[in-house]
């Protein structure tokens, strides 16, 4: 085994900040039928902006989580989904009423000395007529990163 200190310096010697979480802080929001739905902006990489010495190119991935409840579930429901076929095109309630439960910063050490802070905040969740073998709803969920910079 490679210790990961070895690993990050082969990272940064690539040109990208190397990043150590602090902590991951997701948003959570209740529907109106009671799902919580749980987003996280995670980062994935950061690389140094060649058009811009002072910056830098976040890659980030947004990842979603729905806690049905049970009442609510359709395993029957479950279709496979042709692939290449639009999630959007199966929307049956495009702006589902919600209430923020907590919405909190996630927070990063970089090696250039910076601290990246980043929250992820839900502007719109979709229902589509699609369901997860478990028989949970599939969501579409619009959201997007608030992002502070500071030095370490």
């Amino acid at each position: 085994m490679i210790p990961e200190e070895e690993i990050m310096s082969e990272i940064k010697e690539m040109g990208y900040v190397t990043i150590k979480p602090r902590v991951e802080r997701p948003s959570y929001y209740k529907l109106s039928d009671g799902t919580i739905v749980k987003a996280l902006v995670h980062i994935n990489s950061i690389i140094a902006d060649p058009r811009n010495p002072e910056g830098f190119n976040v890659n980030p991935t947004n990842l979603v989580s729905a806690f049905v409840p049970k009442e609510k579930r359709n395993p029957m429901g479950f279709q496979p989904q042709s692939q290449g076929e639009d999630l959007a095109q199966g929307m049956i309630e495009q702006d589902v009423d919600f209430e923020v439960l907590k919405e909190d910063f996630s927070v990063y050490e970089l090696s250039n000395n910076l601290i990246l802070s980043v929250k992820t905040v839900v502007g719109q969740i979709s229902k589509t007529k699609h369901y997860t073998k478990e028989g949970e709803s599939v969501y579409l969920v619009n959201m997007n990163p608030i992002i502070k910079v500071k030095k370490a």
